[in-house]
């Protein structure tokens, strides 16, 4: 598998693929990313920025298709993560595998290069939030090596279920890029 970065030509294809994973969570009966979630265009506003910082990626099969999407970056919403956990970690956002490519280890190795991110950078760990009704999803984050940390109460947005996964070999003299945690601010998503 290989990766690039995501370009702003790519943007159509990442969030139809948002949408697609969507409706299919929907079928399996997940209330993730329901109506009350983000908007299209609050989720193009965020996969915007994080083109622009070169923080998206789409992996590629053998034959050079797109098979999947992975943000590796430093954008936490608010009241989720410590200020300590924060310094030494990558979070994984919106890691999507179109349904046609789904089963195929995908995702898998897209955690794999989004480790191999954060050792060249430093980082000790990798982190992410998940819905907090998907224990489906909870349960494949587990299967990846992802460990459950705590859940965030009373949190405004419904993914606060927060999973960690030690970097593999990882190693504290790695070059540390001067990255700094991003704060965003949540224009397109409806409260409960």
């Amino acid at each position: 598998m290989k990766f690039r970065r995501a370009i702003m030509d790519d943007m159509e294809l990442i969030t139809d693929w948002r949408w697609e994973v969507t409706k299919w969570i929907h079928e399996k009966g997940s209330d993730q990313w329901d109506d009350t979630g983000l908007t299209r265009e609050e989720f193009q506003r965020r996969i915007t920025r994080s083109i622009q910082a070169g923080e998206t990626w789409l992996a590629f099969d053998d034959d050079g298709d797109p098979v999947g999407t992975i943000a590796v970056d430093l954008v936490p919403d608010a009241g989720l993560w410590t200020e300590e956990e924060l310094d030494q970690c990558y979070i994984i956002h919106r890691m999507m595998v179109p349904r046609s490519h789904a089963g195929k280890g995908i995702g898998k190795s897209m955690v794999a290069f989004a480790e191999e991110l954060a050792r060249s950078d430093g980082r000790r760990l990798l982190v992410l939030d998940a819905w907090n009704t998907n224990t489906s999803l909870h349960g494949y984050y587990e299967s990846l090596g992802f460990r459950y940390v705590r859940t965030v109460p009373n949190h405004w947005t419904p993914s606060a279920t927060l999973f960690e996964r030690p970097v593999t070999n990882f190693d504290p003299s790695a070059r540390r890029q001067n990255k700094r945690v991003i704060p965003f601010i949540d224009e397109g998503r409806f409260t409960r």
